[in-house]
């Protein structure tokens, strides 16, 4: 189960469709002559829409488009063989913390030269600018979607259990879900996607929560120096270990989890925020009373966004075609609508790291009234950070070891004091490997 699978929806697997009236070819689009046809690879979340929204800008302009979908789990290495095989594909989903690694592969292009780049950037937040923007200031990759991890917790529980409020900091996390289960409120209140291939978002977010800065502007794991570092990783064991979170949630999908909110399983459960739909739609007796709120207190949360990116691609015309079918699906319209981000938060609560979005009125009209979007643009605005060393090359293989880390912090196979170490031995074993 993979950083894809969370999002709950029927699979694609293998399934390719031309968009327009071009057929399916093998036709490259690096130099000599273009075919006149794109091509873009996602993976399978809604990939009927994926179809949709690339068919209505390709009848809008004139472009055929090959629309290949292929499984969210094992997408990353599934795309790495296609292109090291040569697979000619202009624009493609990507996790962001493979992209600048892709571009030193040779498998993606910057984009600075392309017309309308710098204003792209400057309608970013500026707290999103490091997921696309590299350090020397070459932009990478435009927004595929984006999100804040956000608390989701069931505001009649924590009333019942004498709080007038939710919590905010890892503290009060604990504290609230001890007076919970020592009230027999719910046995184990609090609920995360603790799988392997996850465990590094949430080594962000607890971070952040705390006010540990985890990696300095060079990528080096500062978070080693910071003394509350130890402190979050015995939260995170204490957490596990006293059974305020389930033992299954080191294997749970976020499906599963949603429906421990919505049944009164659970009450407290962080992840993106758009898990407030999934939540609110499977309708069980307890789903009306989640509600949403900010975690971190004075400090932060984290923000992440999964990207697209632009191959490699030498012919003039074709990369020119492919640029505009980038700006409108990670950005803007021609008519300067943002068209399929309004369609992906209609669809399943995903935002995108602009403020106009959330000013957007069709973005406002998209979504349920239980979101407070107010809040939610704050969270990215001012309350939350992204980690601009999770797009360096070598950090792919940083974050591959940090399930296993803490998968034994977490049953007891290690002490805190022993992941701080562990951590900061991956990333510099990472570093030195140059993740190539």
């Amino acid at each position: 189960m993979n950083r894809r699978n969370f999002l709950l929806t029927a699979g694609g697997a293998g399934l390719a469709a031309a968009v327009g009236v071009g057929t399916l070819t093998s036709c490259s689009s690096g130099g000599g002559d273009w075919d006149g046809q794109l091509r873009m690879l996602g993976w399978d979340f809604q990939p009927e829409m994926i179809q949709q929204l690339v068919g209505e800008w390709s009848e809008a302009e004139g472009t055929d488009v090959e629309v290949s979908i292929i499984p969210n789990l094992g997408y990353s290495a599934a795309l790495q063989t296609r292109l090291r095989g040569g697979d000619a594909t202009d624009l493609y989903y990507n996790f962001a913390y493979n992209s600048q690694k892709f571009v030193d592969q040779g498998w993606a292009s910057t984009l600075n030269d392309l017309p309308g780049a710098d204003d792209l950037i400057a309608d970013l937040f500026p707290s999103a600018r490091g997921t696309y923007v590299n350090a020397d200031g070459e932009l990478i990759s435009v927004p595929y979607f984006s999100a804040v991890h956000m608390l989701h917790y069931n505001e009649s529980m924590v009333a019942d259990a004498g709080f007038s409020s939710p919590p905010q900091t890892l503290q009060e996390m604990y504290d609230q879900s001890k007076a919970m289960k020592d009230q027999d409120i719910v046995s184990a209140p609090y609920v995360a996607y603790w799988v392997k291939e996850f465990c590094e978002e949430y080594l962000h977010t607890y971070l952040l929560n705390e006010g540990i800065t985890a990696f300095d502007d060079d990528g080096n794991p500062v978070f080693a120096d910071d003394p509350k570092t130890e402190g979050v990783f015995e939260w995170w064991q204490t957490m596990y270990t006293e059974g305020l979170a389930p033992s299954s949630v080191l294997n749970d999908d976020p499906g599963v989890l949603s429906n421990h909110m919505a049944q009164g399983d659970a009450a407290f459960f962080v992840l993106h925020h758009y898990f407030l739909t999934s939540i609110r739609d499977l309708e069980g007796p307890e789903s009306a009373n989640v509600q949403m709120a900010a975690i971190g207190g004075s400090n932060h949360t984290f923000q992440m966004g999964e990207v697209l990116q632009l191959g490699e691609v030498q012919n003039d015309e074709a990369r020119a075609a492919a640029w505009e079918l980038m700006k409108y699906y990670g950005w803007k319209s021609p008519e300067g609508e943002f068209t399929v981000s309004n369609a992906w938060a209609s669809a399943g609560g995903l935002a995108a790291p602009y403020p106009g979005f959330f000013t957007d009125e069709n973005v406002q009209d998209s979504y349920p009234d239980y979101y407070d979007l107010s809040m939610l643009s704050d969270t990215f605005e001012t309350g939350s950070k992204v980690v601009a060393a999770r797009t360096l090359p070598w950090y792919p293989d940083f974050q591959a070891k940090v399930g296993d880390v803490i998968h034994a912090l977490l049953l007891g196979q290690i002490t805190p004091a022993e992941t701080v170490s562990q951590l900061t031995e991956a990333a510099t074993s990472a570093q030195e490997g140059g993740g190539l």
